[in-house]
């Protein structure tokens, strides 16, 4: 299962950008950043619409000044920084500092760090880490379910179990895979239907 069909290096391609003003490089570092930028924006801002604007913002601000970016660590972790002040000032400027405050620092007592960005193929390790874990009936339920979208009555009968056992397997499936993959699992998912 492989969610994207070519990785390249990121700062090897941010290289290629300011250098050679390549559009293609570009495009690829901008197919492999947009969706998960948009996930880790969606932690500061509810808006989706904003959100989006935000990346598309950091993105057009990264081909802008590409000659003269002097990026220290990584461009991974550019983009997150300019996404991450990019939502801060939006919510500066609309007042809600202080409850964004709260609640981060509600999240964070909670849940960890969430300065994390994971990249499709990253998720797709992550889960089929969580995927490891179960018996193999349920992985292969799964599989059958989200890879070769089968129906509960093709996997039902393909491995001559009953029905509500399928759906009593996908059930704990997902429970489990909730339970690992927290955030992430909605993202995953939307790129394995």
């Amino acid at each position: 299962m492989n969610l994207t069909s070519q990785i390249a290096d990121p700062d090897s391609l941010l290289w290629k950008i300011a250098i050679n003003d390549d559009k293609n490089a570009y495009r690829t570092l901008f197919d492999l950043f947009y969706q998960p930028l948009c996930v880790y924006a969606r932690r500061y801002v509810d808006e989706h619409e904003a959100i989006e604007d935000f990346v598309q913002n950091v993105f057009v601000m990264l081909w802008e000044n590409r000659k003269d970016l002097k990026i220290e660590s990584s461009v991974r972790n550019y983009l997150l920084v300019s996404v991450k002040n990019q939502c801060l000032n939006y919510l500066k400027h609309e007042g809600y500092k202080q409850s964004y405050i709260e609640a981060y620092l509600s999240k964070s007592s909670n849940a960890g760090n969430y300065d994390e960005l994971y990249l499709l193929t990253e998720l797709q390790e992550l889960l089929n880490e969580a995927l490891s874990k179960l018996p193999e009936t349920y992985r292969i339920i799964f599989e059958m379910s989200k890879l070769e979208n089968k129906s509960n009555i093709e996997i039902a009968e393909t491995l001559q179990i009953p029905l509500r056992s399928v759906e009593r397997y996908k059930a704990k499936v997902m429970e489990a895979l909730k339970k690992d993959l927290k955030d992430y699992l909605p993202l995953l998912l939307c790129f394995l239907n």
